[in-house]
């Protein structure tokens, strides 16, 4: 009863921090943290034991499905040079890099246990990132690499993590097989998040729009990424390729599961953040009263870790990224350009959150140094997230590294015409087939005029005995209208975000429901 009560408080917590921190200009992840820390002071509050193995499948599949579903196909592929870069190679090199250092910091520690905490610590948190740059209104190539990184860098960590620790318990490590089993591990989640999107698809034809095809959707994340470790697959790919997949689904009967399911995604997605980033400061607190040794010690330890970290992101984005930019141009690729000031809010947008706390409380009771390396793990989710989540809006708004506004009212407007276009396409096309009776057509295209210049809806009274054929003609229009904007999240240059938006109103408007 204890675990309801203080699961109920963090709840409450989030839904009036939230817009708090949204209103002083902070990511609310970083709110809870510090409150989370607050609560663990308090005489009497007791955090309780939970089962690591189960905080991966209950808590990541449905934060990565609602970060995923902003971004598109083709937002990862124009970019996967930069987000390849971000998520395998620079998790790497710190795994690496930090596994060194605590090494040399822990006397007796052996490397391979070091790089497993390295693993830990080496992903930026994907709710994080996903929090900074929406709420920053950073530009969207940048936006998009942040995103992509923080989406696909989990993938990475956790499979170097698994192999670190199975190496470090058992004493042998093979770099090789390492490789290996992180190209199966990708290979097999991207199939498993497939499969799992083709049978969702088929379900929501069949099932009622709402409520089961709206829970049909909530389920989908953890049936993928379940699937995928079942299959010794990556559970975070698994996730994301379903969440990239499903967002191109477009029919009529989703045009209903679409509007319950963007409105319930955002709500999970609040509490669940909140409710893990203030577990993260309660946790911490735990942890200390765990450790015999001297806290000045272990925080120094884990200061300097930190600032490894922080520092090897630095070192890595610059020179890679101006390469990277170079690259770019020479071939002619569009999208904004990446300059010192990108790289720099790039650069310290790395907060660790919560990947790395699952990770480190899932090591083996009998892990060399168990308790000091997850005291600095906690230590380093704690540092960036605070430091660099609270400083990094003042550092975009002293750079200036913004979008502008006027692009994407220009974007919509542009979709919105040519979703008109289409719409009216159709409806030249129904005229054709004189399968509808002209009257019909005329009238719903009078209201449609008015929707797409007023905002509001076809206006059928007057003919309430036909008002089925008017609803069939209306929204045989409407279909037409989202395919054609659905298919705008496959080209370049297209801001999955301001698709959504437009397709959010093409949605409310066929349901009766803006």
């Amino acid at each position: 009863m204890a675990e309801l009560t203080l699961l109920l408080v963090l709840f409450v917590a989030t839904v009036v921090l939230a817009p708090l921190a949204d209103r002083i200009k902070m990511p609310y992840p970083a709110v809870m943290l510090l409150f989370g820390m607050a609560l663990a002071l308090l005489p009497g509050v007791r955090v309780p034991a939970i089962d690591a193995s189960l905080l991966l499948p209950l808590i990541l599949p449905p934060l990565l499905f609602a970060a995923a579903r902003r971004t598109s196909w083709r937002e990862f592929l124009d970019n996967r040079r930069a987000i390849g870069l971000l998520a395998v190679a620079l998790v790497a090199v710190t795994a690496f890099v930090v596994g060194g250092v605590l090494q040399a910091l822990v006397p007796g520690l052996p490397l391979i246990a070091a790089v497993a905490i390295g693993a830990a610590v080496a992903p930026p948190d994907p709710v994080a990132a996903t929090a900074v740059a929406q709420k920053l209104h950073l530009p969207r190539r940048l936006r998009t690499i942040l995103e992509g990184e923080g989406l696909s860098n989990d993938a990475t960590a956790l499979v170097l993590y698994e192999v670190a620790v199975a190496a470090a318990m058992t004493g042998a490590f093979s770099p090789a097989k390492a490789g290996l089993q992180l190209g199966l591990a990708t290979l097999v989640g991207v199939l498993v998040g497939l499969a799992v999107a083709l049978v969702a698809r088929w379900l929501l034809n069949k099932l009622p729009a709402h409520p089961s095809g709206s829970a049909l959707v909530l389920m989908t994340p953890f049936v993928a990424y379940v699937a995928s470790d079942a299959a010794h697959g990556s559970g975070v790919v698994a996730v994301v390729t379903l969440a990239l997949s499903l967002s191109r689904y477009g029919d009529k009967e989703s045009a209903q599961t679409r509007i319950v399911a963007m409105a319930m995604w955002e709500i999970v997605e609040l509490l669940v953040t909140g409710a893990a980033f203030a577990f993260v400061g309660l946790e911490l607190r735990a942890i200390a009263l765990e450790i015999d040794q001297p806290v000045g010690g272990l925080l120094a330890q884990a200061a300097i870790v930190t600032a490894v970290v922080i520092v090897v992101r630095f070192l890595w984005i610059f020179p890679v990224a101006t390469i990277d930019e170079r690259v770019r141009r020479r071939q002619n690729q569009t999208g904004e350009p990446v300059g010192w000031r990108e790289m720099t809010v790039s650069s310290w947008a790395g907060m660790r959150g919560v990947v790395t706390l699952i990770a480190v409380m899932a090591l083996p009771p009998n892990f060399p140094e168990r308790e000091r390396l997850v005291f600095i793990a906690f230590v380093v989710v704690a540092a960036t997230l605070l430091l660099q989540g609270l400083t990094l809006p003042a550092l975009v708004r002293r750079l200036k590294v913004a979008a502008s506004g006027d692009d994407q009212d220009d974007l919509a407007r542009d979709l919105m015409r040519r979703a008109q276009e289409a719409s009216q396409r159709r409806l030249d096309e129904l005229r054709d087939d004189e399968d509808v009776d002209s009257d019909v057509i005329d009238h719903v295209e009078d209201g449609a005029q008015r929707m797409w210049h007023a905002m509001g809806h076809p206006d059928t009274d007057g003919d309430g005995h036909r008002a089925d054929e008017f609803r069939a003609v209306k929204e045989a229009m409407l279909t037409a209208a989202r395919e054609e904007i659905l298919s705008a999240r496959s080209r370049s240059g297209t801001d999955p975000v301001v698709v959504d938006d437009v397709l959010r109103r093409l949605d409310a408007r066929g349901t009766h429901v803006e």
